[in-house]
């Protein structure tokens, strides 16, 4: 389907968050999609890109962010859109979502663009009030989404690389029994994250990954 362009908003750094009139698009919290940005043909010229929703459903706009610094086709042509501009958007799924019916907390741990889906995820939960929400986020520089999400949830913590495995370990080890963990980022990020998860005792049924493309 078409999406139309409303405008976009300088995050930090190279990161921008883009924005697209929500009607008629239906999306749970979590979830992935693709755009295209150009003709039928743009779609072998690597104008095609799977991203995560970073709005919420129900918004009135689709919001998503990323890095524009690599100037690959796609984000180039990203960034030249203009308000009332139209790209496709198909191929919407999930690798990880909130529970439907299971009470308990929510862990969510990220780094940088990675948490473009956890800020779907904590407004929904949090409009939903039946989960008590930790964030654990790392970065070196600033933090995607902070003034926004840290007043939402009941335990924050922005933390430098060199704090963060120890930082994921001390969360583990303090969550409650019935807590789910989400983790995005990079592959190197992940792969820590669990690690540190494990050595703390958390099950893996516990843990929902999205790889952050």
């Amino acid at each position: 389907m078409k999406i139309t362009f409303t405008r976009k908003v300088h995050e930090y750094d190279d990161v921008y968050s883009f924005f697209f009139d929500a009607t008629g698009v239906k999306y749970r919290a979590g979830q992935y999609t693709h755009l295209r940005v150009g003709g039928a043909l743009d779609f072998f010229l690597g104008s095609i890109r799977e991203l995560s929703f970073a709005s919420a459903p129900g918004d009135p706009e689709l919001m998503f962010s990323m890095h524009v610094g690599s100037k690959s086709k796609f984000k180039e042509k990203m960034s030249a859109l203009q308000p009332n501009d139209k790209i496709s958007l198909f191929g919407t799924g999930a690798h990880i979502k909130l529970p439907e019916s299971r009470p308990g907390s929510l862990v969510f741990i990220a780094g940088g663009v990675g948490m473009t889906p956890f800020r779907s995820m904590i407004l929904e939960a949090h409009k939903a009030g039946n989960h008590p929400i930790t964030l654990v986020q790392v970065q070196r520089g600033d933090f995607l989404y902070r003034k926004e999400l840290e007043p939402l949830v009941s335990d924050y913590n922005a933390v430098r690389p060199e704090a963060f495995v120890d930082t994921v370990k001390n969360v583990a080890r303090g969550r409650s029994d019935d807590a789910i963990f989400y983790v995005c980022g990079s592959s190197r990020l992940i792969a820590s994250v669990v690690e540190a998860l494990n050595e703390s005792g958390v099950e893996k049924d516990s843990i929902q990954i999205e790889n952050y493309k």
